[in-house]
């Protein structure tokens, strides 16, 4: 298993694990019981993943979140109106 990437809470590392999840790769998210996250790294949530689905996993993230960047907030009002 290895890192893929740290959050600050365990929502957000678990919303990647289901979107991960959707494309057939099985991920964990890890420290989401501590009770104050945010504090360093060695304190954050984790999200692993299998090392033979590594490189995939992180250029499915990179690309979710380049998405997630470009989609601007007047296209969240089209969305939502």
């Amino acid at each position: 298993m290895r890192t893929l990437k740290k959050y600050l809470n365990a929502f957000s590392a678990n919303i990647a694990k289901g979107m991960l999840e959707n494309e057939g790769i099985p991920a964990q998210v890890i420290h989401q019981n501590i009770p104050y996250m945010g504090i360093s790294d060695k304190l954050a949530v984790e999200l692993i993943v299998n090392d033979e689905d590594y490189d995939r996993a992180k250029k499915l993230l990179e690309e979710a979140e380049n998405n997630q960047k470009e989609l601007g907030e007047e296209d969240w009002k089209e969305v939502s109106d």
